[in-house]
């Protein structure tokens, strides 16, 4: 998978970041470009997916952009790392299993490189530490037309005394929130990603449509069984 790295430009604005992977999503739809990780840091932000009721909204002051991600209201910003994966899956699409392979990527790239005993919690996304349970990698995942949008954003080191106030967490007002900062890690936002990046690839890739290369290479060989079948007959 291509990737296409925005963390150099600082913090991006969310909406120039949705406009981004809206465009990103029609190119790997229509096999215009290889499957696509989008790896972003983004400006202060809240969302809203579409499970957010009222009451997860404490300070209706906030301004709060409605996305079309599953999930409820949730907060984007500065030491948070955020990967779309934007990639078309193969036929027969089975949502259940790429939310699984999304999972298992995250899974296994925080307990690999910082030894962190994550988990998931049965009946709830995201990755979690428990006891108590505090979601450290929230999920909000979309597939339409077999392409996939939205993703990922795991805490890194925001700081606690801005972000996420205001608001119930998506959704979930038992159970809180935390960063590898808060659980004893230090790290970088691109160390994150190489982490997330290569776990991404390795669960993904056999839930994908053959790639732009794939295709063409796949074509070329088409394109020269004729002459080759007249050769031989």
């Amino acid at each position: 998978m291509r990737q296409l790295n925005l963390l150099s430009n600082g913090y991006t604005p969310y909406l120039e970041g949705d406009r981004i992977q809206r465009e990103t999503f029609q190119k790997v739809r229509d096999r215009e470009v290889d499957d696509t990780l989008i790896i972003v840091e983004f400006e202060p932000t809240y969302t809203a997916g579409r499970r957010t009721k009222p009451e997860d909204i404490l300070n209706t002051d906030l301004p709060v952009i409605e996305v079309d991600r599953g999930g409820s209201v949730t907060w984007h910003g500065p030491g948070q790392l955020v990967i779309y994966p934007i990639v078309r899956l193969g036929e027969p699409v089975d949502r259940i299993k790429y939310i699984r392979a999304v999972e298992a990527a995250v899974v296994e790239a925080i307990r690999d490189t910082w030894n962190l005993p994550v988990e998931i919690i049965e009946g709830r996304a995201g990755v979690w530490m428990r006891n108590p349970d505090r979601k450290i990698c929230a999920l909000g995942l979309k597939v339409a037309q077999n392409t996939t949008m939205h993703g990922l954003a795991l805490n890194l080191y925001p700081n606690f005394d801005n972000a996420f106030t205001g608001i119930i967490p998506c959704g979930l007002n038992d159970a809180g929130v935390t960063s590898l900062q808060q659980e004893g890690i230090t790290t970088t936002l691109q160390e994150a990603a190489d982490a997330l990046v290569k776990k991404l690839n390795e669960h993904l890739r056999p839930l994908l449509w053959a790639t732009v290369g794939d295709q063409l290479d796949a074509s070329a060989q088409i394109q020269q069984t004729p002459s080759q079948t007249g050769k031989e007959a």
